[in-house]
């Protein structure tokens, strides 16, 4: 066997060209040369690249070399998990929990793609196996809450009461809060809710630094850089493979994202958050950056084919996807210009609501603002102005939805939104927690429930304890 010039890669990797990478790899892999034991190495670079048929041959090949090695399968299991191939992934840890029934990381992590897949009885089944043997974990509690309805007596509360009192504070201990402060939010129990969420939250933010400083400066910088662009204002075409949903989180984008998903030329959607690698790529977000890029001989018309081709590696290529990009509203500019076919959708909600459903919250990862009421105020009124600012330069290529008019009359809005995605109407868009679909964001059991005005006001009932953010947020 051929060894393979690491050499060449490393000089690649020196200089970030993302694109000779991925050609150098592929083509290590066409001609199986001998890389000793790095194809895992080379796999975490593909999948950083968007590249996932690539990473998965790379991860597979890893496996190959060693076939019994329980923990190359689960590299494999988890890269088909993050490649968005959640039923392959569930059928390969599931083949895994049989051989291994006493590893509890296999039951979380089925579990969590029960969870997205909407399979919530399998979910629970498997987070109940994890506490059985480790009542303390904080991680299988937070996602064992966010599909399960705590109600008062409810056994399961008293168990994870006890839990969070025996616990001792170390890294899962704010999974934990955030766990019990969404049960006792069902109870209605407010005090002792905000209580726990923002024992936890503060736990996280001393974690999870937020850049106040650089936020208002990347804010600045988008509404200096495009004031004096203008954008076409031409008809969309109909049909446009690429739709884009923005706002911020927890304002209703996944309800949007889901039920342009539903409809049946929609191959799905998710935070695709591929816009940071085709800005990457053009040298920045802004005009300057796209003019230099076309000066040194590129064309806008491969930064768009990179980005169909990173959608493609999730779904069939040439498919209509929608793409939920967080922090959309500071690549907008590069999407008008590169997509001006490409219909946006922009979802806006009470700053309240939004601001209570962000802070108990638990995010994975990302969100630095969301773990105190003032960076969520400060964060809230830099997206106040971008949105104002966007729609203002943008005009029709821009859809503007009111959280609280589109729950309210759904079959207005979404007809709405269907029509501005170039889009025939369809009445499964209307009920789209009929879908089957993996979600992967917090939203992930309210998509599933039928479309209503329970959220309206969640905020309302916190808002003695909101005065932070709301004091803050204006001023």
């Amino acid at each position: 066997m051929i060894t393979a010039p690491l050499a060449d890669l490393q000089r690649l990797l020196a200089i970030h060209d993302r694109h000779a990478i991925n050609t150098l790899l592929a083509d290590w892999l066409d001609r199986d040369l001998a890389v000793g034991d790095r194809w895992a190495a080379f796999a975490e670079i593909l999948a950083k690249h968007g590249e996932w048929t690539l990473a998965l041959r790379a991860v597979r090949r890893h496996r190959a070399a060693a076939p019994d090695d329980h923990t190359r399968w689960f590299a494999e299991t988890v890269m088909l998990a993050r490649s968005g191939r959640n039923a392959e992934a569930r059928a390969s840890a599931a083949s895994m929990l049989e051989a291994l029934p006493s590893d509890v990381r296999l039951a979380h992590f089925l579990g969590a793609l029960s969870s997205e897949a909407g399979l919530f009885d399998d979910a629970r089944h498997y987070f109940d196996t994890v506490l059985q043997a480790n009542p303390q974990s904080g991680q299988t509690w937070l996602e064992l809450s966010a599909v399960h309805r705590f109600t008062h007596g409810d056994p399961l509360l008293d168990r994870l009461r006890r839990t969070v009192s025996n616990a001792v504070p170390d890294g899962t201990y704010s999974a934990l809060t955030y766990a019990l402060g969404k049960a006792l939010d069902d109870i209605g129990d407010v005090d002792a809710a905000f209580s726990a969420f923002a024992q936890g939250a503060q736990l996280v933010a001393a974690e999870r630094h937020y850049d106040a400083t650089a936020d208002r400066t990347q804010a600045d910088a988008v509404v200096a850089a495009w004031d004096d662009v203008t954008f076409s204002q031409a008809k969309r075409a109909t049909g446009s493979t690429r739709l884009f949903v923005t706002g911020l989180p927890r304002s209703g984008t996944t309800l949007v994202e889901h039920s342009l998903a539903s409809h049946p030329l929609v191959a799905g959607g998710g935070e695709l958050n591929l816009l940071s690698t085709i800005a990457q790529e053009a040298g920045g977000i802004g005009p300057d950056s796209l003019a230099a890029f076309a000066r040194a001989g590129r064309t806008a018309d491969e930064l768009v084919s990179l980005y169909d081709h990173l959608v493609g590696q999730r779904f069939t290529p040439g498919a209509r996807v929608v793409d939920k990009t967080i922090d959309a509203s500071r690549m907008l500019g590069m999407v008008a210009t590169l997509m001006p076919d490409a219909p946006i959708i922009w979802l806006r909600r009470n700053p309240l609501d939004t601001a209570w459903s962000c802070l108990h919250t638990y995010f994975a990862r990302g969100v630095p603002w969301s773990w105190s009421q003032e960076t969520i105020a400060m964060h809230f009124a830099l997206e106040d102005r971008l949105f104002a600012f966007w729609r203002s330069r943008l005009g029709s290529r821009l859809l503007c939805i009111n959280y609280e008019e589109l729950v309210a009359a759904p079959h207005v809005w979404i007809s709405r939104i269907v029509a501005h995605a170039g889009l025939p109407q369809d009445p499964r868009t209307l009920s789209p927690h009929k879908t089957e679909r993996v979600v992967l964001t917090s939203s992930v059991a309210q998509v599933r429930q039928p479309i209503s005005r329970n959220a309206i006001g969640s905020g309302h009932r916190y808002s003695r304890h909101l005065e932070p953010f709301l004091n803050a947020y204006h001023s």
